[in-house]
């Protein structure tokens, strides 16, 4: 999974220094957290960009639904939260979130004076263009039919739009792509209730905490 935020360039260009901070942190944070309660893993921030990575670095069966209940989640969280900026004087920024399936190479890349673990390989390059789809589109999210095959339970209802055999830049074998249209009126309230479970918070829950300024590693 790659998420991006959308003009985050342009804001900091101009945007003070205490300002730019703040937007960033509040977004890595509520990023993070959505996908942590997925049982996902953050591989790395890259400026207003997030890599995540599901099934790593234990597989289990069901990382394609608890990856696309987690890409679903941050669609209404990151709605929330620009809107909730808009309200309170604050950057109201979009953003895009690709997601794709199938097999990466997980390690440690050692680069003589920094090492990190990270995953590599097709899966990923095609997870972060579809993530760059999602600008032509106009989508807060493009996924993979890929994943699409993958998940144990049936696609959650949604506004769901298709393109077949979709060329994304530097690969050579297109891919069939669902997406969801930015303004078409939002998600269905049943998107997330079939992946609930134990203390993962709502959207809404994380509206209301997002509106009363609570600290968003409670839940």
């Amino acid at each position: 999974m790659f998420v991006d935020l959308r003009d985050f360039t342009r804001f900091a260009e101009t945007a003070p220094a205490p300002e730019l901070a703040f937007v960033l942190a509040e977004y890595r944070q509520l990023v993070s957290q959505t996908i942590f309660e997925h049982g996902g893993t953050v591989d790395k921030f890259i400026g207003d960009g997030v890599m995540a990575v599901f099934g790593q670095p234990r597989p289990m069966d069901d990382d394609a639904d608890r990856a696309m209940a987690c890409a679903l989640d941050l669609v209404d969280a990151l709605t929330d939260w620009k809107n909730h900026n808009a309200l309170n004087g604050h950057p109201a920024l979009d953003a895009g979130i690709g997601l794709h399936y199938g097999k990466v190479v997980g390690g440690v890349l050692d680069s003589g004076c920094h090492s990190e673990f990270t995953v590599i390989g097709d899966a990923v390059n095609v997870a972060q263009r579809l993530e760059s789809l999602t600008k032509s589109l106009d989508a807060p999210l493009a996924i993979s039919a890929a994943l699409m095959t993958r998940l144990m339970t049936p696609v959650p209802p949604a506004n769901w739009m298709a393109q077949k055999d979709v060329t994304l830049p530097g690969r050579r074998l297109p891919v069939d792509v669902w997406y969801l249209p930015r303004h078409a009126g939002g998600l269905s309230a049943a998107v997330t209730s079939p992946y609930k479970t134990g203390t993962i918070q709502t959207a809404l829950q994380r509206s209301a905490f997002q509106s009363t300024g609570a600290d968003a590693s409670t839940g």
